[in-house]
């Protein structure tokens, strides 16, 4: 019986841990917390599905940028950075093109940069799986631009864009690559206009722990993150996806399958934690 009760219960419940939270003072990152470490109350301030109030100077972009050092070097952000500076469509279109050119070319391996993984190399940059995330490559690798194609409408009547990806079946295509700036596009012109509005949703984001330190890193939302971080906010207001802890690679669901063996997965961990991306592809 729970399990028909459940979807009705489940958002009273996090509004609850969410106003116990706030009870407790647990809704707020101290000082030292903003600073990337973790003291003895931050693992109930990082619980799953609750919203967290998180520092740009400790985040990284869905390709493991870090948002202080080198967050340029993710070409998605790259783009809204572009429009923010007023860089003609044709050019920016240009410089995208070229990077998926190129991206079109790459295996799984050499997107995540591990030329020893053979059962990478099977695979599409685009289909790309992460060690932690519970996505199956194959899975991924059947599904993916049926749902890119989805979305890509969705994107497009949200943000009011003609979305001339639907007729495309290229992931590369050109039609693909007006669709990613026209979505930017609208996007900052409807935040620098008006502000984001958090009761439409939120971003979300995961959580990196290293021992005492931590970091977090874009899942959902990032196109509005970026917008974010380049109109000087300091702080990001999200929802938190997950948790990923390096002291549980072993038990990471594309390491238990075998598609990285830890000492790949840790090294890709390292990356995202470190900001040293990009890791993943741009589509």
């Amino acid at each position: 019986m729970f399990q028909f009760i459940y979807p009705y219960l489940k958002p009273i419940l996090k509004k609850l841990i969410f106003s116990i939270k706030k009870f407790l003072f647990l809704d707020k990152l101290n000082n030292y917390e903003i600073k990337g470490n973790i003291d003895k109350f931050s693992y109930f301030k990082f619980t799953k599905r609750t919203q967290l109030k998180v520092p740009f100077s400790n985040g990284r972009s869905i390709r493991g940028c870090s948002f202080k050092k080198n967050i340029l070097k993710d070409p998605i952000y790259k783009i809204i950075y572009q429009i923010s500076q007023n860089i003609p469509f044709g050019e920016i279109r240009h410089d995208f093109s070229e990077i998926l050119k190129i991206e079109k070319t790459l295996s799984a391996r050499d997107i995540v940069g591990l030329k020893n993984n053979e059962k990478l190399d099977k695979y599409p940059a685009w289909s790309y799986v992460l060690p932690w995330e519970d996505s199956n490559i194959e899975n991924q690798f059947k599904n993916y631009k049926k749902l890119q194609k989805i979305k890509r409408e969705e994107k497009s009547i949200e943000y009011d864009y003609k979305n001339n990806f639907l007729n495309s079946n290229d992931l590369y295509s050109p039609e693909m690559v007006e669709s990613q700036i026209l979505q930017s596009m609208k996007l900052f012109e409807k935040i620098s206009k008006l502000g984001f509005i958090y009761k439409l949703g939120l971003p979300s984001f995961f959580i990196l722990i290293n021992n005492k330190k931590w970091r977090w890193y874009v899942c959902q939302g990032n196109h509005r993150s970026y917008t974010l971080h380049i109109l000087k906010q300091k702080f990001l207001r999200g929802t938190i996806e997950s948790i990923i802890d390096r002291k549980d690679s072993p038990l990471w669901p594309n390491v238990r399958n075998g598609l990285y063996d830890c000492k790949d997965a840790e090294k890709i961990f390292d990356c995202f934690f470190e900001g040293n991306g990009p890791i993943g592809p741009c589509i």
